[in-house]
């Protein structure tokens, strides 16, 4: 049934404030009992595909699909499988370095000068912090903005989703050194204010080789590549 029904969302038969039949009704149609059609419901609510209204006009209703929802569901999906080791750090580490070098080329190209003046202030800031923890939160305020400077939401959504996820495996980051954290910065954003996207990729690159060698990985010529042993 939570199939069918995602279906027929994603075939436009059900659109954003659309209400279901009763539960009633839905285990008639479905062919199933009350007890699968609670379960369903109950399965697309956790997904926030769903919301409930109550009162007299109350029942299920499809909900509006923000990037929000998206951003908690990758940032959940990867943690789960990084708990039950269906995916590693370091394969984790892969997506991210290349969601990072396109968010730096694209930054470049359509950043605002509200936006630049945000990564300037977090550069400067960076120029001066040694304690472990600051230059984590930095280095991560200073991804998150380069993703609001491509103006791309599934750009902001996935690198919130990053965010999470690293907040998840090193907790406030006390274990990375400040150089690792925020090393090549600023030549990511001057590429940036240049409006230099191939030198912002570049700078990217460099910027990410501290996290990189701490997962035990290099950046190749096309990619990542373990550290010889």
């Amino acid at each position: 049934m939570a199939a069918a029904i995602k279906r027929d969302i994603l075939e436009g038969v059900l659109k954003p404030g659309d209400k279901l039949p009763p539960a009633e009704q839905l285990a008639t149609l479905f062919g199933v009992s009350r007890p699968t059609v609670r379960a369903g419901l109950q399965e697309l609510c956790a997904g926030q595909i769903l919301v409930v209204q109550r009162g007299r006009n109350g029942g299920y209703r499809v909900g509006n699909m923000s990037l929000s929802v998206l951003e908690s569901s990758v940032s959940e999906l990867i943690s789960l499988s990084l708990v039950v080791e269906t995916l590693d750090p370091a394969q984790f580490f892969e997506v991210r370095y290349a969601l990072e070098l396109l968010i730096a080329e694209v930054a470049a190209v359509k950043r605002s000068a509200s936006t630049l003046a945000q990564l300037e202030e977090v550069r400067e800031q960076a120029t001066t912090t040694t304690e472990r923890q600051e230059a984590f939160d930095l280095d991560l305020r200073f991804h998150r903005l380069l993703a609001q400077a491509t103006e791309n939401n599934l750009m902001v959504t996935f690198e919130g989703a990053m965010i999470a996820v690293l907040h998840r495996l090193l907790g406030d980051g006390s274990r990375i050194a400040p150089e690792d954290a925020l090393g090549g910065m600023v030549g990511v954003v001057d590429a940036v204010r240049e409006q230099d996207p191939v030198a912002a990729r570049e700078a990217m690159k460099w910027h990410l080789r501290g996290l990189a060698s701490f997962y035990g990985l290099r950046p190749g010529p096309h990619a990542l590549e373990a550290l010889p042993a």
